[in-house]
């Protein structure tokens, strides 16, 4: 099993890759790229930093859902809404996406133990 530093590391390699694979098709160049624990959300953009910031529990997750979270932020770059440019951008590059969505929605964010 990974420590938590070695799934980070893992995450960022991983992540690093799938945005040099995509840069070119989606047209953006990611200046920065975060990999932290994140509660909530699977990534965020900051369009005007050109950074990409993803949670480090994607590592676990299918690699398909992956390269989409990484995918949809960097379309974030074009598009900063979630309007229907956003969604026709999204079907022409991933045009599975929505399964992937759909399956990080009944996954949980991150898992955290809870001890008393």
């Amino acid at each position: 099993m990974l420590s938590p530093s070695g799934i980070e590391n893992k995450s960022r390699l991983q992540c690093l890759l799938l945005i040099a694979k995509w840069e070119p098709t989606v047209g953006v160049n990611v200046q920065r790229v975060f990999v932290q624990k994140m509660k909530t959300k699977w990534g965020s953009c900051n369009p005007a930093s050109r950074s990409v910031r993803l949670n480090t529990d994607l590592a676990k997750k299918p690699r398909e859902c992956l390269e989409y979270i990484v995918v949809h932020e960097m379309v974030h770059m074009l598009e900063p809404t979630h309007n229907a440019h956003f969604v026709a951008l999204m079907d022409q590059l991933i045009p599975h996406w929505r399964v992937c969505r759909d399956e990080l929605n009944r996954l949980p964010v991150c898992h955290e133990k809870w001890s008393y």
